[in-house]
């Protein structure tokens, strides 16, 4: 994570140096690159509330399609213990570019969620965590604004379908639901990114 913000504390200073008179040649804007890593914060609301910070990397392969691989780490509010969620997935998104230096990301994707339960009121000896692996498919939409060649700002939303299994402690046991079941969760993540290439 340090070294992410390095990089971009770097690209910022760099995009502030003047090019060399002889050199002619103009540098490629941020979305003319075919690289990119971000650093974002992120919040869910739905049937639970969660809160946390995500990574990802970027390549856009083609001029209208690019794709993007992220690991996401959240805390859940649960006031019957302790639960964090980590998931990781990938987009294929679209970039449309009404200007230089803004564009629009029509996204759709697939991840899943190492999702892990520490119950409070677990007996001594007894059930100690209940873990589950969701899995979702999500589609939404993002907004990016670049500054400079390097680095971009964006906001993502999107609306994810979770399927999975309930879970609950009953003391000296845990219980995982038999039957998958499915739930909705909404989500934005706000951040910056460095552009590479």
């Amino acid at each position: 994570m340090r070294w992410l913000a390095a990089l971009i504390v770097f690209s910022c200073v760099s995009n502030t140096v003047p090019a060399d008179a002889d050199e002619g040649e103009e540098r490629p804007g941020a979305f003319e690159r075919d690289f990119a890593l971000a650093v974002y914060g992120l919040g869910w609301t739905g049937p639970y509330e969660a809160g946390g910070g995500g990574l990802r990397a970027r390549w856009e392969a083609f001029e209208r399609l690019g794709v993007e691989v992220y690991s996401e780490h959240l805390r859940v509010r649960d006031s019957e213990g302790l639960r964090h969620d980590h998931p990781v997935g990938f987009n294929l998104f679209v970039p449309i570019q009404p200007t230089t230096n803004f564009r629009i990301r029509p996204l759709f994707g697939f991840c899943a969620v190492f999702s892990f339960f520490h119950p409070s009121n677990a007996s001594p000896g007894g059930a100690g965590r209940i873990d589950d692996i969701h899995f979702g498919v999500h589609g939404g939409a993002g907004i990016e604004y670049a500054f400079g060649s390097r680095v971009s700002a964006f906001f993502d939303a999107q609306l994810t379908s979770y399927f999975g299994h309930s879970r609950y402690n009953g003391g000296w046991s845990a219980h995982v639901g038999d039957n998958l079941t499915a739930w909705l969760v909404v989500s934005g993540a706000l951040g910056v990114q460095l552009h590479l290439g």
